[in-house]
């Protein structure tokens, strides 16, 4: 293969003219020559004899085939030039589904991205483009641009952790982002748990397809029972396969109830729960703290534990709210933590609060 040999202290120079023009050969890597580099060119570059060069010279060296570091490798010389440097470099791998939004800029070659795409992740079945959640459900907006042997379903098999459940975008909200704050809310309802010295009865009132259940429902030593409840009635049948399929690994018998109610019903739908829960989530980020009233007295009134997301103006006074729903309802904040775990836009952030909480006038 022909290769451009410069000094070494101008291959960026060399390269990025290259690259720009479309004469850089992808999937094949810069060489050493001595104390020169050697770029490898593509057919499309000009002759040696180009003024272009000026004093440089080509070789012909053997190559080896090198994997693509980025997926816009595999993409068309004459598209990447169109474009530079405005390919999509953010997206989302969820079980064998690639999720990612294309500028509308680049519509016009959004099949080639994801056969890019393709390409560089072999473990990648589909490739969606995310147009953001919408909906009272606030479902993502997918529209699939290429598939594996026309296998465009988005359910998928998503692994975290160690463990195993389903998903599907399309139908059902869920981020393998925040499966961090999965690790740490295991870690403090392990706390909890080692605290009373038994296992606890959670409830999740907003648990999507149940990713969180994955870390706790499973631990029979750590959960004895758990009540999951989402609106969406899309989740509902991902949930009850996945709570069906955390109920078997567990090693010891467990209970857990799955419904699809307004979780503000809860107490109304569901009065054998009432004074219950040690462990209380309240994952619903634009609207949980207003929620908290009518949650609370699902928790038993010995200490219990509410983990909750909120999604709030930077400058927000999380800790001034969520006290005014609580403690009016005589509730004794025994302790109260809240940070700021992500960026949500320019001026909003998401905040992760944890809670433990008591009743003493409720004895």
């Amino acid at each position: 293969m022909r290769h451009l040999r410069v000094p070494s202290a101008q291959t960026s120079h060399w390269i990025d003219l290259c690259k720009t023009n479309g004469w850089y050969e992808t999937g094949y890597r810069v060489q050493r020559v001595g104390d020169d580099t050697a770029i490898p060119l593509n057919p499309h570059a000009p002759r040696v004899d180009d003024s272009v060069w000026g004093d440089n010279t080509m070789i012909e060296l053997d190559v080896t085939d090198k994997k693509a570091r980025h997926y816009w490798e595999h993409i068309s010389d004459e598209i990447r030039t169109e474009f530079g440097d405005e390919f999509p470099q953010a997206f989302e791998i969820q079980g064998d589904v690639l999720l990612v939004k294309i500028p509308e800029e680049m519509v016009e070659v959004e099949h080639e991205i994801a056969q890019a795409m393709l390409e560089q992740f072999p473990s990648v079945r589909v490739v969606c483009h995310d147009d953001g959640v919408v909906g009272e459900f606030r479902v993502r907006n997918l529209r699939v641009l290429k598939a594996r042997n026309d296998n465009d379903s988005t359910l998928t098999r998503y692994r975290e952790h160690g463990h195993e459940f389903n998903i599907n975008p399309a139908v059902a909200y869920f981020s393998g982002r925040l499966g961090t704050q999965r690790m740490r809310t295991l870690a403090v309802v392990s706390s909890m748990s080692q605290s009373k010295g038994r296992p606890l009865v959670i409830v999740d009132p907003y648990a999507g397809v149940g990713p969180s259940m994955a870390l706790l429902y499973t631990d029979a030593n750590l959960v004895s029972k758990a009540y999951v409840n989402d609106l969406n009635p899309d989740a509902i049948p991902l949930l009850k396969q996945n709570m069906e399929y955390f109920h078997s690994k567990r090693k010891q018998g467990g209970t857990y109830v799955v419904d699809c109610l307004d979780a503000r019903k809860l107490m109304k739908s569901r009065p054998e729960i009432i004074g219950t829960a040690d462990v209380l989530l309240v994952n619903l980020p634009h609207e949980g703290i207003d929620h908290l009233p009518d949650l609370l007295p699902l928790l038993t009134d010995d200490e219990s534990l509410v983990c909750g997301w909120s999604i709030q103006e930077k400058q927000a006074d999380i800790e001034h709210q969520l006290r005014a729903d609580i403690e009016v309802g005589g509730w004794t904040i025994t302790t109260i933590h809240v940070e700021e775990i992500k960026g949500f836009s320019t001026a909003k952030a998401m905040f992760r609060y944890e809670l433990v909480l008591s009743n003493q006038n409720k004895r």
